[in-house]
């Protein structure tokens, strides 16, 4: 109002006045007045916005949830918004989704909800995912890169061929870009919200180098020279055999180098799949490869990585540390990790009952 712009003009001039001004006891009661009513118009004006914002943004969150489930062909599940305790979560997901201005927070807060549709009677998982919902919204980049490198070293990730897992792991420079950022602050703040564990016993988790060498110890050896091969398959030809679905062997070659290396990736889940083909008379063949083809070296290990990213070095220095070597993550960030690798590699999270599976890429 006009009375409103004199009030604001007159304080405006009072608090800047040029020279001395003496302000009498009356003139003070009417400069706080004006104050006020300044501030709770503002106040009010302001809250409007603020209001007609987080309309706009419920709208959008509960269409992005019937879009996801329409899209999943999970319609079904919309009738479970009638009981009272998943009314009481799509409260709680509203809140925390119009409270975080970060898309990707959003879209996991989205994820968390369709997954607590599926499940209805009370259950671990449903006090998870009530745990979840409050805990994403407060990650930022340092705490949700902590995570999933953790996440790295307790999951494995299994390719269909191994030359995927490269791909994989050059999808992560995001996070990696990031990891000379995580301080103490970040290991301190995912302990206090239970997204961790402590490790007890005497020993401590093994190196991220060993963990990687362990499950994936057939990705991580020497290349062998493609004359060998001939050599051997004059042997033994069966070596050839088509070993998967797609009808093809157990090799990858590289034509640049004229050298060949394993399409899986790992010797236990290679061996129970031939098991599954009644191709176990393969097994001792690819033991007498393997000793042609020696595993890296901790070092070696590094060093591939670092050629992907230089910033892999922090990755390896921080899970190597004192402090990392002692916590594992919880359930809880098993969950939230599962879902933040889901993101940024394109593959499937894995199920909240079960983390003993492997990440399928």
């Amino acid at each position: 109002t006009d009375e409103l712009g004199k009030k604001r003009r007159m304080t405006q001039f009072i608090l800047r006045p040029h020279g001395n001004l003496t302000i009498d006891g009356q003139i003070s009661k009417d400069l706080q007045t004006s104050c006020l009513e300044i501030l709770r118009t503002d106040f009010d004006k302001y809250t409007t916005t603020a209001i007609e914002q987080a309309k706009q943004e419920i709208e959008e969150c509960i269409k992005s949830i019937l879009e996801k489930l329409a899209k999943e062909q999970q319609k079904h599940l919309t009738e479970r918004f009638q009981s009272l305790s998943m009314q009481a979560f799509l409260h709680d997901t509203l809140i925390e989704y119009i409270s975080t201005e970060d898309k990707r927070a959003k879209e996991f807060i989205i994820d968390v909800l369709i997954d607590r549709l599926n499940f209805q009677n009370i259950s671990t998982e449903k006090a998870i995912l009530n745990e979840a919902i409050k805990l994403i919204p407060n990650l930022n980049a340092s705490t949700s890169a902590l995570i999933t490198f953790m996440m790295l070293r307790q999951q494995m990730v299994n390719p269909s061929i191994s030359f995927m897992l490269e791909l994989f792991f050059k999808q992560l420079s995001p996070i990696v870009d990031i990891a000379y950022n995580i301080k103490t602050i970040d290991i301190e703040y995912i302990i206090q919200r239970n997204a961790t564990m402590n490790i007890s016993g005497f020993y401590p988790i093994d190196t991220f180098e060993n963990h990687l060498l362990k499950q994936y110890d057939l990705f991580f050896r020497q290349k062998i020279d493609r004359r060998f091969l001939e050599d051997f398959k004059s042997i033994h030809p069966e070596i050839m055999n088509a070993v998967n679905d797609m009808g093809s062997c157990m090799f990858c070659t590289s034509h640049e180098e004229d050298t060949l290396s394993f399409t899986e990736v790992n010797s236990d889940l290679f061996y129970k799949k031939l098991k599954v083909r009644e191709q176990e008379y393969l097994i001792p063949l690819i033991e007498e490869f393997k000793k042609e083809m020696p595993p890296f070296t901790a070092t070696e290990v590094r060093n591939y990585f670092c050629n992907l990213n230089k910033n892999w070095e922090q990755v390896f220095n921080l899970l190597n540390s004192s402090t990392l070597t002692r916590l594992s993550l919880s359930i809880l960030g098993l969950y939230i990790g599962t879902k933040i690798i889901g993101k940024l590699t394109h593959s499937s999270p894995l199920s909240i009952s079960n983390f003993n599976k492997y990440i399928q890429i």
